[in-house]
């Protein structure tokens, strides 16, 4: 009976061990808790409402990149506006989800109950406007553009008052002919001329103080751009070589 209980004893310190050299192996890690992601919704303000270049700020989705809601599908004026959460692009034609027929009437973006953004197409291709819209529903900017390609005077206004802000005349996607900026009591800041895509290219913040400018060449920037804070002070230089950004230096 003794010999019995000697071996469990020394079974049982056995077990013991191993499992105090197991857990020192294998130290228990607490794994540090991941905070739940929310979406955030950017609305536009109005230093957003400048000027776009397909080359200077490509965007091959033709609109803003956010959540839409709000819009399924109605009829305004007889005419189709759907969520452009259901826009598909296939061979450069767009479509109201899996419909086969190339899409003719509006697209629109909602944050909430207002309309942020619409785009018009006809047959598939953007023919007419893109519109963005301020937080308070007045119009920021509008662009004309006719088969997928910006044809006549893109303008932007000021939020408050809704004067014009900037005339830029596009032809076949290109920057032609006069440019000019205003200022918030609707004088003139600003014209230059251009041909082809080349010539000054300048941006302003809303309070009037220049916001970038630089040189464009056939519809690329090039050459030396310099970039300003709303204060005036030089934020960044950037110099590009039809097109390509070579060097970047910032300031601020």
């Amino acid at each position: 009976m003794k010999k019995m209980n000697i071996g469990i004893g020394i079974l049982l310190l056995t077990l013991v061990g191993c499992s105090s050299t197991e857990k020192k192996q294998e130290p228990l890690i607490k794994l540090p808790s991941v905070p739940k992601q929310t979406s955030v919704i950017k609305t536009i303000s109005e230093e957003d409402f400048r000027p776009q270049s397909d080359i200077i700020h490509p965007s091959e989705g033709g609109g803003p990149e956010m959540s839409e809601s709000g819009i399924t599908e109605i009829k305004l004026n007889n005419i189709d506006q759907v969520s452009i959460a259901y826009k598909t692009v296939r061979n450069k034609i767009a479509y109201n989800g899996k419909s086969k027929a190339p899409f003719t009437g509006i697209f629109a973006a909602v944050i909430g109950v207002h309309k942020h953004y619409t785009e018009e197409y006809k047959d598939g291709k953007l023919n007419g406007n893109k519109t963005w819209y301020s937080e308070s529903g007045t119009i920021g900017m509008i662009e004309p553009y006719k088969d997928g390609k910006k044809n006549g005077i893109q303008k932007t206004f000021y939020r408050v008052t809704g004067k014009i802000r900037s005339k830029i005349n596009y032809e076949n996607g290109k920057v032609t002919g006069l440019v000019e900026w205003f200022d918030k009591n609707g004088d003139s800041i600003y014209q230059a001329d251009l041909v082809n895509g080349t010539g000054p290219w300048i941006t302003y913040w809303d309070n009037g103080k220049i916001k970038e400018k630089g040189q464009l060449f056939k519809g690329y920037p090039n050459g030396e751009w310099k970039e300003f804070t709303n204060e005036g002070q030089l934020e960044k230089i950037v110099r590009y070589r039809n097109g390509a950004r070579v060097f970047q230096e910032w300031y601020q």
